[in-house]
């Protein structure tokens, strides 16, 4: 969990929050990146340097819809 508090964010992405969950999952980390590309970037490269299991999902704002 300690990993999740330092996350290194590269150009483009911005963290808007880190969770940490009971239940299926340990933690959860809210972000917003430019586009679906650098946002899969960040995910592969924070998942490869973990043994954390991801999933990730893309939301939109419900006042978009």
């Amino acid at each position: 969990m300690k990993y999740l508090k330092q996350i290194k964010t590269p150009k483009g992405i911005k963290i808007q929050n880190v969770y940490f969950t009971f239940g299926r999952y340990d933690g959860m980390v809210v972000f917003e990146a430019p586009d679906e590309g650098a946002a899969m970037s960040f995910v592969m490269e924070t998942g490869f340097a973990t043994n954390y299991t991801m999933e990730t999902l893309i939301v939109v704002p419900a006042r978009e819809i």
